[in-house]
């Protein structure tokens, strides 16, 4: 399982986690997404790292599930199990996670793209969501796309499966920022040195805001979100950081 994923450090705090399936287009099968998980428990466990910077090896960065465990009805439940709770994973993760798309992103990779939290494009990557095409359901990633795209577009991205390119997923909010491809890697760490300028916990509980906020059946009542907005206010790095700008300085963060 482990060779399924490559991870290394990139820079302090900014691990590079890699599908590795380039064979096989990255298609996401079960044990790849329990290795991805799997990793981002590991992560998680050192308070150093803070940033994922989530590529696939290859052509593409995934072409979606494998469909050959999609059609083995003993696997069915599996399958679905791994995908939702990595797409969950994504999302609730303290990990501030961006995805780096080259070549495509389609189905459930393109879903698997859409849960992270930044996505930066190369110029040529694909972007579709196929399912009704292959008699299959979007349900599991539509949680993640109806906080995303709007209504209209995102009933054209699903009812006809077309892949859009680069441009229009940014137009309709799939995707952050559209570089070149030999820039993807350069652009995602200059992003994450952006991340790694807030405050440690400051960012994860940002992070764990946005998700209260985009939850579903859940509303964040105004209460809440004063609450946690004057915990933040009067923590150490609330301080550290209003002072900082005062001074025209840096942070030091711990």
């Amino acid at each position: 399982m482990a060779n399924l994923i490559l991870s290394e450090r990139v820079a302090r705090g900014v691990q590079s986690v890699t599908f590795n399936r380039p064979n096989q287009r990255n298609a996401l099968s079960i044990e790849l997404l329990e290795s991805l998980c799997l990793e981002l428990n590991q992560l998680e466990q050192d308070q150093e790292n803070r940033v994922v910077i989530l590529g696939g090896k290859g052509k593409v960065f995934s072409a979606g599930l494998d469909l050959r465990e999609a059609a083995d009805m003993t696997l069915v439940q599996r399958s679905a199990s791994a995908v939702k709770q990595t797409l969950s994973r994504l999302r609730e993760t303290p990990l501030v996670v961006i995805a780096t798309v080259h070549g495509g992103a389609f189905a459930g990779g393109a879903g698997v793209m859409a849960a992270c939290d930044i996505v930066i494009a190369a110029e040529d990557a694909r972007i579709s969501f196929p399912e009704a095409r292959r008699g299959l359901l979007p349900a599991l990633v539509m949680e993640v796309l109806r906080h995303k795209v709007r209504e209209g577009d995102l009933r054209e991205l699903l009812l006809l499966g077309e892949p859009v390119d680069a441009a229009r997923a940014q137009q309709i909010g799939l995707v952050q920022r559209i570089v070149p491809a030999a820039q993807l890697r350069d652009t995602a760490i200059v992003v994450a040195r952006s991340v790694l300028a807030g405050g440690p916990e400051t960012i994860r509980q940002t992070k764990a805001l946005l998700g209260v906020a985009f939850a579903e059946h859940e509303s964040a009542e105004e209460d809440d979100l004063i609450d946690l907005h004057l915990a933040a206010r009067h923590s150490d790095e609330a301080r550290e950081g209003l002072a900082a700008f005062l001074q025209k300085r840096d942070p030091k963060w711990p």
